[in-house]
């Protein structure tokens, strides 16, 4: 009978140090499950994150098309503004125009048909 208690006292044992083992595995899985369950729900705000700074991008990037178009046809407007200045003649012109009494006769003339 002695022999019958140590057997099960070993048994008792082992199957202790099996349960803790058991125990610890679980734990592991527990922890493991849950550690799963945040990844999936960081993966899930970062998609969210992810989708809105490429609609924020593709915002931007409109809004830039368009600000280069608009600087383009500002630019070429000026550039053409300059060059019809450069072709009026000076204000000196017209000046001696206002000034010539004669010139504004000779105009007046040919409005009445002479």
């Amino acid at each position: 009978m002695e022999t019958e208690n140590r057997k099960l006292k070993r048994e008792i044992e082992t199957l202790r140090c099996e349960n803790a083992e058991l125990r610890e595995t679980n734990n592991k899985l527990k922890q493991s499950a849950g550690t799963e369950s945040e990844l999936r729900r960081q993966l899930s705000r970062t998609i969210e994150q992810l989708s809105q700074t490429r609609t924020q991008l593709l915002d931007v990037r409109d809004r830039l098309t368009v600000t280069e178009q608009v600087t383009e046809a500002t630019q070429r407007r000026e550039l053409q503004q300059e060059a019809a200045s450069h072709n009026l003649p000076p204000e000196s012109i017209y000046e001696e125009l206002r000034s010539d009494n004669a010139q504004l006769h000779v105009y007046a003339k040919l409005q009445t048909g002479w």
